[in-house]
């Protein structure tokens, strides 16, 4: 009898019917991979291993369009979110599976990019499809707490991670995993786990109405919010370090990334503007702390700490706590900067608390919409002022000549203070949008005219 009835039940449906009741658990690992995976290779697309066998030509071709690749990146991200939102949650499931599949197909494929001298050429294609595979992930997410958070610590831990990592010493030790994963390509394991979670992602995915009262308009907000601020910081950051970098133009170049910021947090709906600009301040002040030497045993202690933090600031919401927090980090950068390189706790506190600042800025705020979420994600992914400060001596944009944070770096405060002049004016920023911004607000002042979706 029981044979009977499972023969009169088609075999693939009866296999989807089993796989979508663990649909939740996984939707979170998919959000985890797939969020991981994109942080990595926006942050950290230089493999340190293999572009010792390219030429210098190429490895300083590469180092010196990383910003630009990772601003192209960001930009992907926040469009893909805010076009996709439109087309349902079945689609954006689809889009991050399809640019999740680039990648692992560009990893494999790409792996002599040294000797073919495409490693520019790939490391863009490499940062605009992980920016798809985020915004679409974003979206697909969206309004599914576990899994959203899933999301959130995959992106952030990755892209905090990563960018916390040490410059390798020629011939030491060999590194840890997350080392190898945070300091060049994701193995293609990783890739291939991404992947095959996102495939079962859209086999657990239900039909859904391609529209609804929500989301019937294209929201243009978040994509100008983007484009105005990844733009402006780009720009500004890379005149900064052509200059000689006196204090007059680190002051014009830091009134100018206040005011994009302010800009941009107005146009994005009620105080959703608030995370972008607790995403400016953070990313400077954690861009301004001595991260190295540390022990290697602190490797996955970012992971924890945004954990715990988002945690935090889901219990208690207080943005003011987080600009608080994130000036006192900045003064401690500025007063330890000259010691931290002999005393490895001061790099411990200071990842310590960078990790749990990230994760409480973004728990204490709860966006209206995903493109909002993007839009403060792509913050963290441009190089910002601060690291342009840090890689004037160079004339680039860079902590080191190879990306990474050196530990025979030239110690100076002046990262601290200028990450505590961002965060002042962060502050004082959302003091304003809070004024401006009723509660209960639901649109911004600087509204863009939005022609509304036809309705079938």
């Amino acid at each position: 009898m029981g044979a009977r009835f499972a023969f009169a039940h088609p075999h693939g449906q009866i296999s989807i019917s089993n796989i979508r009741r663990h649909a939740g658990i996984i939707e979170v690992a998919a959000a985890f991979l797939g969020a991981m995976v994109a942080g990595f290779l926006l942050m950290a697309p230089l493999d340190l291993g293999r572009t010792a066998e390219g030429s210098v030509l190429q490895l300083d071709l590469m180092v010196l369009n990383m910003p630009r690749a990772a601003a192209a990146g960001a930009v992907f991200a926040v469009v893909t979110a805010a076009l996709v939102i439109a087309l349902g949650k079945r689609t954006a499931w689809v889009v991050a599976l399809c640019s999740a599949a680039v990648l692992l197909v560009d990893q494999t494929w790409n792996r002599d990019a040294v000797e073919t001298g495409s490693m520019t050429t790939v490391n863009y294609i490499d940062s605009i499809f992980s920016g798809i595979l985020l915004g679409a992930l974003a979206v697909a997410v969206f309004g599914k707490r576990r899994a959203n958070t899933a999301f959130l610590i995959g992106a952030l831990s990755s892209i905090v991670i990563a960018d916390l990592t040490s410059l390798p010493a020629p011939g030491g030790a060999a590194p840890s995993a997350i080392e190898r994963a945070s300091s060049g390509s994701p193995s293609l394991w990783l890739l291939f786990g991404a992947v095959v979670a996102l495939a079962v992602g859209v086999a657990v995915q239900r039909n859904e109405s391609t529209l609804d009262d929500e989301n019937a308009d294209l929201p243009i907000g978040p994509i100008f919010a983007a484009l105005l601020l990844v733009t402006s910081t780009a720009v500004v950051t890379e005149w900064f370090v052509r200059h000689a970098g006196t204090s007059l133009q680190l002051a014009a170049a830091t009134v100018v990334i206040l005011l994009a910021a302010g800009l941009a947090a107005l146009f994005l709906p009620g105080r959703d503007g608030t995370l972008v600009l607790l995403a400016v301040a953070v990313a400077n002040a954690g861009s301004a702390i001595v991260a190295v030497p540390r022990p290697d045993w602190t490797e996955p202690l970012p992971l924890v700490l945004i954990i715990a933090g988002l945690y935090a600031g889901r219990r208690w919401p207080t943005p003011r706590l987080a600009i608080l927090g994130i000036a006192a980090l900045s003064v401690f950068a500025a007063l330890t900067a000259g010691i931290g390189r002999q005393n490895q706790l001061v790099p411990i506190i200071g990842i310590t608390a960078v990790g749990l600042l990230i994760g409480y800025s973004f728990g204490v705020v709860t966006p209206r919409a995903a493109p909002s979420v993007m839009a403060a994600i792509a913050v963290l992914l441009v190089p910002c002022l601060v690291v342009a400060v840090r890689g004037s001596g160079f004339g680039r944009i860079a902590y080191s000549p190879r990306w990474y944070r050196a530990v025979d770096q030239t110690a100076s405060a002046v990262p601290g203070w200028t990450a505590l002049a961002v965060t002042a004016g962060c502050g004082f920023g959302i003091y304003l949008l809070y004024r401006l911004r009723p509660e209960h607000s639901t649109s911004a002042p600087l509204e863009i005219a939005r022609r509304p979706v036809p309705q079938g």
